[in-house]
């Protein structure tokens, strides 16, 4: 066993004040409910350079902490020394253990900052860096005069989530009885079939509306990672070839949308397939593949000003949409499997949660929800608006067949907002009839980058 982390500081100070190796161990013991032989308390304490106190070198501070100790009058020099000793050894202990204590929380600190600048500068270090796409023209929709007539007042805006794309993941027909296969290259036909049906859609929208703004919240499992041993053991690619990949096929797909939309916001989520880490963490979730993924997206497209990035750090976020509060975010943090009164207590717990902090996100409240996760299109009624959860790109799988027993076709969801109105329309995009489609990206990203970019 190991000594705890939040033991260590009392521990200093109480060497610091004389206590021997065993009665360290037996407070520690009753304390904590942690058996450790006194040998190793001793072994971390002067592994740690917690030596003991010089009392030459300490002197001074010992003595100026000494000049405000007001002694009892008395006229018995014994007396008058044997205080003055006992001041010296109390104050000589203070300056100890402030010493051992301010060494400790230095260590911790340096560890911390070191640890939290790596994470920054690979994140700079791809913003800066990373060459970008070619910026795009946008491309005028001409509208003739009788549809005009026609078309509503106000702007809708669209939005398309893209969610639980799985790059990386490899899927067999033969493993799932015949109902899906997927690969890096079905994922691209896909891609390229989903962003041809929003632009497909968006012009029936313009019929009678304007529809100048996307809006496309990116919430998760963007990458298939290597959190069970089998995926690892079967994935196309490491995570960092998932990642790669699947930011260049996305950029792809942002930057042709781009050319149809006065304004294109993006917002990213982290799910948890991509974690870096075996154990689910609470701090720095964002460190990710999906996080990761983001960056590189928003890297490939810096030169396209009409595209907007929101990648926060949070594993939710508050994104408006024609003057709705959405709350998006992956949904793993869900328990329940799914069900019903799962997502009633979720909601209710997420409202609680902002009712202590009324400017949460710089928003009062969520009026709607988008999630993934649990790869099917479903929509729940939660009073002031509705939870959407928002689909799957990759289908079926292993699991699901073999041991849900149940079929997740790959589809996404679309919908329309007005201003006034809120949600006024919503369409799902069916995925695999693009899998056998000529049309795809540019899908291999060459040993040097910026090769690929033209």
């Amino acid at each position: 066993m190991t000594i705890p982390e939040q033991a260590k500081p009392q521990i200093i100070k109480m060497r610091r004040a004389g206590m021997g190796w065993t009665d360290l161990k037996r407070w520690l013991t009753d304390t904590y409910g942690i058996d450790v032989h006194r040998s190793t308390i001793q072994r971390w304490y002067d592994r740690e350079g917690y030596s003991e106190p010089n009392f030459g070198e300490i002197l001074d501070e010992a003595a100026a902490n000494m000049a405000d100790v007001i002694a009892p009058e008395s006229d018995d020099p014994l007396q008058d020394a044997t205080f003055w000793a006992e001041e010296k050894v109390k104050q000589d202990r203070k300056v100890a253990t402030y010493k051992a204590e301010a060494t400790y929380y230095k260590k911790l600190y340096e560890s911390a900052i070191k640890d939290s600048s790596k994470k920054e500068l690979i994140i700079d270090a791809i913003r800066e860096h990373t060459p970008a796409i070619s910026k795009v023209s946008q491309i005028p929709h001409k509208i003739s005069s009788s549809k005009k007539r026609n078309r509503g007042l106000k702007p809708q805006t669209m939005v398309a989530p893209l969610t639980d794309t799985h790059v990386g993941d490899r899927v067999t027909y033969d493993q799932t009885t015949g109902i899906n296969e997927y690969n890096i290259d079905i994922f691209n036909k896909r891609l390229y079939g989903w962003t041809e049906q929003i632009l497909l859609l968006s012009s029936y929208r313009r019929n009678i509306a304007d529809v100048e703004e996307l809006v496309i919240p990116m919430l998760g499992d963007m990458v298939s990672g290597d959190i069970h041993e089998e995926l690892a053991r079967t994935n196309i690619g490491n995570c960092m070839e998932q990642m790669l990949n699947g930011a260049f096929l996305i950029s792809q797909a942002l930057m042709k949308l781009s050319q149809h939309f006065k304004k294109i916001r993006v917002s990213g989520v982290v799910g948890n397939h991509g974690r870096m880490t075996r154990k689910i963490p609470s701090k720095d979730k964002y460190m990710d593949w999906d996080h990761m993924l983001y960056q590189w997206i928003g890297a490939f497209c810096k030169n396209q000003k009409n595209i907007e990035f929101h990648i926060p750090k949070n594993f939710s976020t508050i994104i408006k949409v024609a003057n709705r509060n959405i709350l998006i975010m992956h949904g793993d943090s869900i328990s329940g499997g799914g069900s019903s009164a799962s997502f009633t207590r979720m909601v209710g717990q997420m409202r609680g949660v902002q009712q202590q902090n009324k400017d949460w996100n710089g928003q009062q409240s969520f009026d709607d929800i988008m999630i993934g996760h649990f790869h099917r299109i479903d929509e729940y009624d939660i009073g002031t608006g509705a939870m959407y959860i928002c689909g799957t790109m990759k289908g079926s799988d292993e699991y699901t067949t073999n041991k849900l027993h149940i079929s997740s076709p790959p589809k996404h969801l679309i919908t329309y907002w007005h201003p006034e109105h809120g949600n006024v329309g919503k369409e799902i995009i069916r995925l695999e009839k693009f899998d056998n489609s000529p049309n795809k990206f540019i899908a291999v990203i060459p040993e040097v980058w910026s090769q690929s970019i033209v």
